[in-house]
């Protein structure tokens, strides 16, 4: 994440009188008399309260009527006691934090007229004191034995998990089975003459959550192992990209093709050198693919294992 838009982000909630956690990118805190949670998504922001009318569950149908009084605030949805608005914002447009103000000032107001009031979106409770909680990584509008029962289920998750055995042999088998998508995608877009990031995101995806599944656990060495793995089969999917390439054009099976094409180089049948800046031109579109998502592995690993209250 660029240090600007982090920047951006924090203006915005400084402009709203709010706070900003740069680990989840929410904006959070009090806005005319309630609790918040405004998450930024890729064109537009997630305004999330939690929230009963006299008492009870809010009625959609009401909750509905505030979209009306303002063509910024896109959707909506209810779920328990939470209450979502989509808010058209512009992500970080030179006026989100004022449209943002604005249409988070008519939905409030609205709120107040009919009588809605904060609540825990686990119990419903308004009795105890209602405040904003990370769960594994996750901010929430909880009471204080919400949060704790559900920090007590966590760490109870996470023991278990630790316990786990890790099987590093059959974490690589899965890891290799992985693989192979990611060399079936660099094949079939090679195919399509393209040379894409996306191979190296499933690759990546692939891969590791193969590991996962038959070794029991992703730890740091099923990363590491994963990666050394990517990075041959990588070679592999360039080398038979190229072999079937060679095997349309000559009418040969891809078998065949893959086991001569280093004499098809060393004969000149084959420019080695458009060979080679193929292969790291793939190298390198994989790692823009597979960097990002081994990062957001690590940070939400990091993300699940924060639990504590949110202070504003």
């Amino acid at each position: 994440m660029s240090r600007r838009y982090l920047n951006k982000l924090e203006n915005y909630a400084e402009q709203l009188r709010l706070s900003f956690d740069e680990g989840t990118l929410y904006i959070f805190g009090k806005f005319n008399g309630y609790i918040v949670l405004l998450e930024p998504m890729k064109n537009y922001y997630n305004l999330k309260l939690s929230i009963k009318h006299r008492g009870e569950m809010s009625d959609p149908k009401l909750i509905k009527q505030v979209m009306y009084e303002s063509k910024d605030i896109r959707s909506y949805t209810v779920k328990g006691y939470q209450v979502n608005y989509i808010l058209n914002a512009g992500i970080t447009g030179k006026k989100a934090a004022e449209k943002l103000q604005r249409s988070m000032k008519v939905i409030t107001d609205f709120l107040k007229v009919n009588g809605f009031e904060d609540c825990c979106q686990s119990c419903g409770t308004q009795e105890a004191e209602i405040g904003i909680y990370k769960v594994e990584g996750i901010p929430m509008i909880l009471c204080e034995d919400c949060f704790k029962k559900r920090y007590e289920e966590h760490s109870a998750n996470e023991y278990m998990q630790n316990q786990k055995e890790e099987n590093i042999v059959a974490g690589s088998v899965g890891a290799l089975l992985g693989s192979f998508v990611g060399v079936l995608a660099i094949v079939l877009l090679g195919q399509m003459g393209y040379v894409a990031a996306l191979s190296g995101i499933i690759m990546a995806v692939c891969s590791l959550k193969g590991y996962e599944i038959l070794g029991g656990r992703l730890s740091n060495k099923g990363i590491i192992g994963s990666v050394i793995l990517m990075i041959l089969m990588v070679y592999v999917g360039n080398r038979l990209d190229w072999s079937v390439s060679v095997a349309n054009y000559a009418g040969i099976d891809i078998p065949y093709a893959f086991q001569i094409l280093p004499s098809l180089f060393a004969e000149g049948y084959l420019d080695s050198s458009d060979y080679y800046i193929n292969l790291v031109m793939v190298y390198l579109f994989t790692a823009v693919g597979a960097a990002p998502t081994i990062s957001n592995i690590l940070r939400n690993r990091k993300l699940e294992g924060e639990s504590y209250k949110m202070n504003f």
